[in-house]
């Protein structure tokens, strides 16, 4: 591209592709009567000739990658793409995240050539398969999960493939719905298209191509030279995807992230992840690198402007037929909030550890964000006698990660869905036969730390105007917190599914006496496994559903007191909690502090007799700083290599050359020093890695209960 555009010039363009963009994703969003669009679970974005990403909306992120592989596909298949083409594809071993992620994709034309391309996908409530909703979780292959398109048109030069589409929707449920959604689709880019014409219009073809290849190239640019300023290494990161294994027992699947940093390059293997097996939860190629897009963007993009431009320095590698590279005929339904989102947190611990080598960087530093999609697919008769089959999208309110420089956001939703929304109550109440008794922040859930994780939600739902329903549930990081904190911040809470049946919570309610908890409930209670295929909720009955949520940053017993005191008056933390995890002391309200004092040195010493004393002896003074990571240490560069000091205390603990783990002292954490709502895999351990000296926790990890098989980094000399 030779055409050069002046810096106002690029700048009004560059903003109005922006608009562009959402104009075409508001015009899905209001076309669609789908709730779960309503809930953004969709997203739309313009993408370059070539297919790469040039404007990508806030909404469901990590399918959006799998545009711009679903681009390279049709570009590679067909030579005769004419202007009026649409093309469609939900096919998951080629470009998408699941048979649900149904995405549309248009060539926009400029004088016979293709000059852009156009891209929506938003997920569908069904389209076919064993269970309603299609997410399948006792599938066993592919073909029992719904149908898939392979990479064709739907329309042909304006004319709409009849046949195809109705193919497609009849093998639907929700056929209206699905064919709503696919009006939307059209309707979105029809509009996109004709203000891109527009565009062209005023400024010129080779302008607007021109604005986009550029602005491509400056995040790519910005991104490098980033990375430059960060020290080349390895920095691995490990997190688990626990599901049933059908004998009453949890199943554990490994998902390491090895992250080389290289000069300006990175590179993500997950050549160690477990192998791909039958079950719910598999994730394929697309999923993988979606999973490694969405970071990109999310943890780079609020500096440089997100776009491909932040992939171009990236590889992600790891061989066919693991979890996280599943292959047909592996099921993968559950895949797009199954292994991917389990390689997230990874991928998301590697970078974090990276990034807290650098003053400049360490605030864009969090540790993971999602932790895990809480599926709760409800399905049968609703109170008109018509079957309906629906997507809970409440599960998206769960608490944020904290930083260096703050807590995280209560509630504050999805890092793979910035501008989402929860599922309006109402609106879910008017279409379908539950009743909510309760949406509502859960205290205690967010890791504690310096700064605190966030807290999450929790809801109730009862049937009404119907016998049952059918839930579908499906997700992970109920035997393990997913979310785990940064330098010594504790882990998140995690995720639950509960049942009370014979509750009778709707006659209570008719006598005038208030539900507003599980315990206020006669029946059976029950804990349900992660993977429910047909949980029935019965007239009468309960469910309820708790999410996973942030992770601490810095140890708790750093935390001032004065903000504990107002997050115990506000609700946020219980005044339990406050004592055990944060070793404040409250009177009516107000901080005791010599009592505080004296319980945070009980809690100290208590680490302390418990403390495995580190591996090797220390070294020498060093002499001057040389950098950090993170709150945990200060390094030294010698002519020996490299050596660390607590960042608290200031001892020198050795030479990080081993392993920085061999120099810190190693605490076992039992079920006293972890949240009330965290639970630990009897193969795993939550450990506390603590100055020997100050016993200031410097890292909480959640690994294997017969020691860490990773190094969190090892830098290159």
């Amino acid at each position: 591209m030779t055409t050069t555009v002046d810096p106002v010039t690029y700048e009004v363009i560059r903003h109005k592709l922006w608009s562009i963009n959402s104009e075409g994703g508001t015009t899905v969003e209001h076309v669609s009567g789908s709730p779960v669009v309503h809930a953004t679970d969709y997203n739309f974005g313009i993408y370059t000739a070539a297919g790469e990403m040039a404007i990508i909306g806030t909404y469901l992120l990590t399918p959006i990658y799998t545009g711009a592989m679903a681009i390279e596909v049709f570009l590679d298949r067909y030579d005769d793409i004419e202007p009026g083409d649409v093309f469609i594809i939900n096919d998951p071993y080629l470009a998408a995240m699941h048979q649900n992620d149904v995405q549309f994709c248009k060539p926009v034309f400029r004088d016979g050539e293709i000059v852009a391309w156009l891209g929506c996908m938003a997920h569908q409530v069904d389209l076919g398969g064993m269970d309603p909703g299609s997410w399948c979780t006792t599938a066993t292959d592919v073909f029992q999960e719904g149908i898939r398109i392979p990479p064709g048109r739907i329309v042909r030069k304006d004319v709409l493939n009849q046949e195809l589409w109705d193919t497609i929707v009849l093998n639907s449920r929700m056929h209206d719905t699905v064919a709503n959604d696919f009006r939307a689709f059209l309707a979105g880019l029809r509009v996109a298209e004709q203000r891109f014409h527009e565009l062209c219009d005023r400024y010129g073809a080779d302008a607007v191509r021109a604005t986009m290849e550029k602005t491509l190239d400056n995040s790519e640019a910005d991104l490098r030279a980033l990375l430059r300023e960060l020290p080349d290494g390895v920095y691995e990161h490990t997190s688990y995807l626990d599901r049933p294994d059908g004998d009453d027992g949890i199943e554990l699947l490994q998902v390491p992230c090895r992250l080389e940093k290289t000069g300006d390059r990175l590179v993500f293997d997950f050549s160690a992840a477990s192998p791909q097996s039958p079950a719910y939860g598999m994730t394929t190629r697309g999923g993988l690198l979606g999973a490694v897009a969405t970071l990109m963007l999310i943890t780079f993009g609020s500096d440089i402007p997100w776009n491909h431009g932040l992939m171009r320095p990236v590889e992600v590698t790891a061989p066919d037929g693991l979890c996280v590279t599943a292959v047909e005929p592996m099921p993968v339904s559950g895949g797009a909030a199954g292994a991917n989102w389990t390689a997230t947190c990874s991928a998301g611990g590697a970078i974090a550890k990276m990034l807290s080598f650098s003053d400049k960087y360490e605030g864009y530093a969090f540790g993971p964000s999602d932790g895990s999609w809480q599926l709760n697919q409800f399905g049968g008769v609703d109170q008109h006698g018509e079957p309906f089959a629906s997507m809970y999208m409440d599960s998206l309110l769960w608490g944020g990660p904290a930083f260096s420089f703050r807590d995280g956001v209560d509630a504050g939703g999805a890092m793979v869905i910035l501008s989402g929304g929860a599922t309006d109550v109402e609106q879910q109440e008017m279409r379908h036969p539950l009743l909510y008794l309760w949406r509502r922040m859960v205290p205690d859930s967010g890791g504690a730390g310096t700064f605190r994780g966030g807290n999450g939600i929790q809801f109730a739902l009862t049937p009404i105007d119907t016998q049952e329903v059918t839930g579908v549930l499906g997700t992970h990081g109920v035997a393990l917190p997913n979310r785990t904190g940064l330098f010594g911040g504790l882990p998140g809470s995690c995720a639950r599914f509960e049942r009370v049946t014979g509750a009778g919570a709707l006659d209570r309610l008719g006598t005038g006496a208030p539900v507003v908890a599980l315990t206020d409930l006669d029946g059976d209670h029950q804990v349900l496994p992660g993977v429910a295929p047909a949980a029935r909720i019965a007239f009468g009955d309960v469910f309820e559903c708790t999410v996973q949520n942030g992770g601490g940053y810095g140890d708790p017993l750093l935390r001032d007191p004065a903000k504990v005191a107002a997050d115990v008056e506000s609700g946020a933390v219980t005044l339990e909690s406050a004592a055990r995890l944060y070793g404040v002391e409250l009177r009516d309200g107000q901080v005791d502090q010599a009592a505080t004092d004296a319980l945070r040195d009980r809690i100290r010493e208590s680490r302390r007799s418990r403390m495995a004393a580190p591996r090797t002896e220390p070294v020498a003074a060093p002499g001057e700083p040389t950098g950090i990571w993170g709150a945990a240490l200060v390094t030294h560069r010698t002519a020996d290599g490299l050596i660390g000091s607590c960042r608290h205390c200031g001892q020198v603990l050795g030479d990080l050359t081993g392993g920085w783990e061999s120099i810190a002292g190693r605490v076992v954490l039992g079920a006293d020093d972890l949240g009330a709502r965290v639970e630990v895999h009897g193969d795993l351990a939550a450990v506390a890695y603590v100055c020997p000296h100050c016993v200031t926790a410097l890292w909480v990890d959640v690994e294997p209960a017969g020691g860490k098989t990773w190094r969190d980094f090892a830098l290159h000399d």
